[in-house]
């Protein structure tokens, strides 16, 4: 027997046709690997300068708060990356930017939410389960008494992000592009990475899985996005796009 409760709220539509996009990705490549002693934390951000070198890569380190944040930079054309002692200017402005809950330049269209609360478990891409591991076995073990709270994020009819008995995090499953492109990049509830452009033209990234924190380069020509690879280590990676 499963029972549910469902607060639903109606996707704004977006007025006026938007000019068709066409996204050609590439296979994913690495950009670099986060290893365990010399990277500490769940990825909490993923920024991009203004000018599209640099990557910076927020982490939380603890199991209660206070939580210590750690930041990371990531020169793209030299595959490594360093610590930081503070974040860099720009990585605040990108990230309201990133998970915003409106496109940008369009606030007639928006993310919208769904609440649910359910007696059963359900599959789950939270950031949790992300960085713990075992997505199914992390939702069964969290469930209690009063059953699964589950939100889900939608655009356009597409979920966008789902969390089971977790924190609502904008951001962690979604990226903006540039304005000029009309799109989002998303991970899918089952780790893919798909595109979709304001007009409902959607892509699946083929090659992409286990994907967190997607984020569109500034110039509109890279998605990159965390994969998990262990315990405590994530792979930068990236898809480069014609469009």
């Amino acid at each position: 027997m499963r029972s549910f409760v469902v607060i639903s709220l109606v996707v704004a539509g977006c007025a006026g046709a938007l000019a068709d996009q066409a996204f050609t990705p590439s296979a994913p490549t690495l950009v670099v690997s986060l290893q365990g002693g010399q990277f500490k934390g769940n990825p909490s951000q993923l920024t991009w300068s203004p000018d599209s070198t640099m990557l910076c890569v927020q982490t939380l380190e603890g199991n209660s708060p206070p939580l210590k944040t750690r930041f990371y930079l990531i020169p793209v054309q030299e595959h490594t990356f360093r610590g930081a002692d503070v974040a860099p200017e720009w990585a605040a402005a990108y990230w309201q930017f990133k998970s915003a809950r409106n496109p940008p330049g369009q606030p007639e269209l928006r993310i919208e939410v769904e609440t649910l609360h359910q007696n059963t478990d359900v599959p789950t891409q939270s950031l949790s389960d992300k960085a713990k591991g075992g997505l199914r076995d992390n939702a069964v073990a969290a469930q209690n008494v009063a059953g699964n709270v589950v939100y889900v994020l939608k655009l356009k009819g597409e979920v966008v992000g789902q969390y089971v008995n977790q924190p609502l995090v904008p951001g962690m499953t979604f990226g903006w592009s540039p304005a000029t492109l009309h799109a989002v990049a998303y991970a899918k509830p089952d780790g893919h990475l798909s595109l979709l452009d304001l007009n409902a033209a959607q892509v699946d990234l083929a090659g992409t899985k286990d994907a967190i924190l997607p984020a569109w380069s500034p110039d509109g020509n890279q998605v990159v996005y965390l994969q998990k690879k262990g315990r405590k280590d994530y792979d930068v990676m990236a898809v480069s796009l014609k469009h």
